[in-house]
């Protein structure tokens, strides 16, 4: 028996007599875990309705992540590090990730397009308050349903709320190739402001004719970006959005929240 002991003494010594450094372990986690270090996920608080609030800071929802692998990043721009301790979405709870220039990044288990829409937000800073937040609109038609002008389909959208000089703004859970070639036309609601785009397959800008930029078209700021794939950028040919859908904008000064899409 004594014998047996000595020899596993010996054997197991080579485990034990390496030093590691700190620098030397994190380097060995970072290739076991190229997205970073995985930090378990904390779900916030149920919010009872009656103590429910809006949040009030800009919410990101990015379809992927490099630091997700390929997963979606919830990402607040306007807030510091640490400033958020827990995110939901949809009832899934986020793992927190690096900071991008300072700001908080939590991160999903699944691509941003897997997610229905609407998106449903609970927030808890770090100062324990907690705020909901829903963003994206549902493909659930609202108001009229009976297209006109020859068009088979339609459906209404609530904005999710103005962005990039005032406008209001849509994030809409179809990709415009989806919806055929074309043509496809928004009417504005109240304002009655109506831009058919000609195709599905490019981005279109303030003209109906060209859709190209031009700030004295009677439609200036409009911008449809159909999501239909990469790349996502603001590049005129930047096709791409980051919830994998269409985009669009109301012109300048149009206080319209709610669009109707025919197709």
């Amino acid at each position: 028996m004594v014998r047996l002991l000595i020899i596993l003494a010996v054997l197991l010594m080579p485990l034990h007599s390496q030093a590691y450094t700190l620098e030397e372990c994190n380097a060995a986690c970072a290739q076991l875990f190229p997205g970073g270090p995985v930090v378990p996920p904390v779900t916030p608080p149920a919010v009872p309705p009656a103590t429910t609030k809006a949040c009030t800071m800009p919410i990101t929802f990015e379809r992927d992540s490099d630091q997700g692998n390929g997963a979606a990043a919830i990402l607040f721009r306007t807030l510091q590090a640490g400033a958020i301790i827990a995110v939901s979405v949809n009832g899934e709870a986020a793992r927190l990730g690096r900071s991008y220039k300072n700001a908080p990044v939590f991160l999903m288990s699944k691509s941003g397009d897997q997610y229905a829409r609407p998106l449903k937000f609970i927030v808890q800073t770090s100062d324990g308050q907690t705020c909901v937040a829903v963003s994206g609109s549902s493909d659930t038609p609202s108001g009229p349903t009976n297209p006109t002008g020859g068009y088979k389909n339609q459906a209404t959208y609530k904005a999710y709320g103005k962005r990039n000089g005032g406008r209001w703004a849509w994030r809409i859970n179809k990709r415009g190739d989806s919806l055929g070639p074309g043509p496809v036309r928004f009417t504005f609601s109240p304002s009655g402001k109506t831009f058919t785009g000609k195709s599905t397959a490019k981005n279109c800008r303030d003209r109906e004719d060209t859709c190209q930029r031009d700030t004295r078209a009677a439609m200036n700021g409009f911008l449809f970006k159909p999501g239909n794939g990469r790349p996502n950028g603001e590049g005129d040919s930047d096709i791409g959005t980051a919830h994998g859908g269409i985009y669009l904008h109301a012109i300048y000064g149009d206080d319209s929240p709610t669009v109707t899409m025919e197709w």
